[in-house]
């Protein structure tokens, strides 16, 4: 195993050192929460595809959350992603708040 490997940034998901992000643009893998809803107390937990959207929002309401969710922000992201990006369309970024 490479040393620089982490567990928590999987393959395919950095940008290469060597290669500069343009300002404010991020990788799929690290989608910023939307600093309005944040700001208005809501903390945002996860993206999911409709495959699990159902999961994640009915154990959030049974934990006694309020649930927001919302398209995925694409606006920012870095053109390394492009492959990812329409696969990335089809998810929802969710918010809970007590």
């Amino acid at each position: 195993m490479s040393e620089d490997f982490s567990p928590l940034e999987p393959d395919g998901c950095a940008v290469p050192l060597h290669q500069e992000r343009q300002p404010k643009s991020y990788t799929g893998c690290d989608i910023p929460a939307d600093p309005e809803l944040v700001a208005e107390g809501w903390q945002f937990r996860c993206n999911t595809d409709h495959s699990r959207l159902n999961d994640v929002v009915d154990t959030y309401k049974e934990l006694g959350f309020e649930i927001h969710l919302e398209p995925v922000n694409l606006t920012g992201l870095s053109s390394d992603c492009g492959g990812c990006a329409s696969l990335l369309q089809t998810f929802s970024a969710v918010y809970t708040k007590k």
